[in-house]
Formats: C-alpha cells, sequence, structure tokens
C-alpha cells in the first residue's frame, strides 16, 4: 500500500517514469523475499522436514503445492504466510524457486533427501525423505494447526490433482497467469509473482498482521546486515 502510493505520488509530480518505479519495486521486493528466506531457514527447512514425514511417498512435484497451499491458508485465516517464500506462476502451478532448485541444490538440501526413483507413477521420479528430525521449536501452536490441516486434507492427492487444485479458475495462479497472458507455449516458468494480499479482502485485521510481520522481518534483516 505504501509503496502504491509513494508511486502515485513521485509520477504525478513527474520525478520517476512510471518504468522505472516499477522496475524499483521490484528490486526492493526481491531483496525483502531474499532476506525473509534467509531469515526463515530454520522454519522453511523443517516445514520441508515435517511435510516428508508425513507423507510417503513425498514426491517433489508433491512438496511444492503442498508449501504454497499451506501458506495460501495461513494468509486466509490471519494475514501472514508462514514460510513467506514468493511463489512464481509457472506453467505447473505455483513454485517457490528455493524449494524447485531442490533438485539443483539448494540451501534447503541440508533438511531433506533427494532419491531418483525409475517407473514410478507421478509426473516426478525424485522422491522427497527427511534428512533429520523435525524441530517443531520455530513454530507457534497456530502454524502447526494450519500445517496439519491443509497435510490432512491433501495428504492423498497426487502431484497431478495437487496441479489441477492450484489451477482452477479463481485461484491465483489462474488470476495472474491470465493478467499476464501467460500461455507457457516457449517456456514453463515465468517471473510472475503471486499477490497473497489478494486473499485478504480488504480484512483491516489481516492487512494490519501481514504489514506487521512483513515489517518485523524488514527489521530482523536490518539487524542481521548490521551484525
Amino acid at each position: 500500500m505504501l509503496l502504491n502510493n509513494l508511486s502515485t505520488f513521485a509520477v504525478k509530480l513527474n520525478l520517476i517514469t512510471e518504468t522505472t518505479w516499477n522496475y524499483n519495486c521490484f528490486i526492493i521486493k526481491r531483496i525483502f523475499m531474499t532476506a525473509a528466506c534467509y531469515l526463515n531457514k530454520e522454519k522453511i527447512g523443517n516445514l520441508l522436514i515435517y511435510i516428508a514425514s508425513n507423507i510417503k511417498p513425498l514426491y517433489h512435484t508433491q512438496l511444492l503445492k503442498l508449501i504454497y497451499l499451506i501458506d495460501e491458508e495461513a494468509v486466509k485465516e490471519d494475514g501472514v504466510p508462514i514460510t513467506w517464500l514468493d511463489y512464481k506462476v509457472w506453467k505447473f502451478g505455483p513454485v517457490a524457486q528455493e524449494a524447485y532448485d531442490l533438485k539443483s541444490g539448494s540451501s534447503f538440501n541440508e533438511y531433506v533427501n533427494l532419491i531418483l526413483k525409475s517407473g514410478v507413477q507421478d509426473m516426478t521420479n525424485t522422491i522427497i525423505e527427511p534428512a533429520k528430525d523435525f524441530d517443531d521449536a520455530e513454530f507457534s501452536e497456530f502454524e502447526m494447526e494450519i500445517i496439519d490441516r491443509v497435510l490432512k486434507k491433501y495428504k492423498h492427492y497426487n502431484s497431478a490433482k495437487l496441479v489441477e487444485l492450484t489451477h482452477r479458475s479463481d485461484s491465483l495462479w489462474s488470476i495472474t497467469k491470465d493478467e499476464h497472458n501467460l500461455d507457457f507455449i516457449d517456456s514453463n516458468t515465468s517471473d510472475h509473482i503471486i499477490d497473497f494480499t489478494r486473499l485478504l479482502n480488504n480484512d483491516e485485521i489481516k492487512y494490519d498482521n501481514y504489514n506487521g510481520a512483513k515489517e518485523t522481518m524488514m527489521f530482523n534483516s536490518q539487524l542481521q546486515l548490521c551484525r
């Protein structure tokens, strides 16, 4: 909200072009998400462990969709995602790049192991297994309730069914895809980000929760830089 108001003000005064402002906002958002991922590394890593411990076998595509659905449910509940991961609009649904990169090596590979299986009936032949024991220290009881609720509801969904679920016509993935006319003919990926604030439905309490949590995240990231 603050960035949008500043944008309108600056463009009207000819202090900055709209294109330049949009680019600067994109950079700011990317810096925030990078900081959020760094600060939330233990929480995100343990979420991966928990999902892999409770759903067996767990395929890579399943993991990607379940992480998203958990954050989506959390935002619907009180306005604040659990991981603060950035979800891009890709051909097969919302994808957090950091979780996708488990296949090529990411900072989260210390939490889970990837096992290649041949002849499996799934969209991917990569199975995810926990690399260490789950530590719930990063999670509140409320967050664990949301996580358990989502896993209970979707634990029997295979990858294809989860992809279909995130492709509903009223989903954030579909809305964002249509807004940017994405057809995925030339590429299965895009850099367009899903905006969870669309789920807040002008609920002031949820907006306050979201903005308050975001400001705390930014403050903590600045403290880390000063150390």
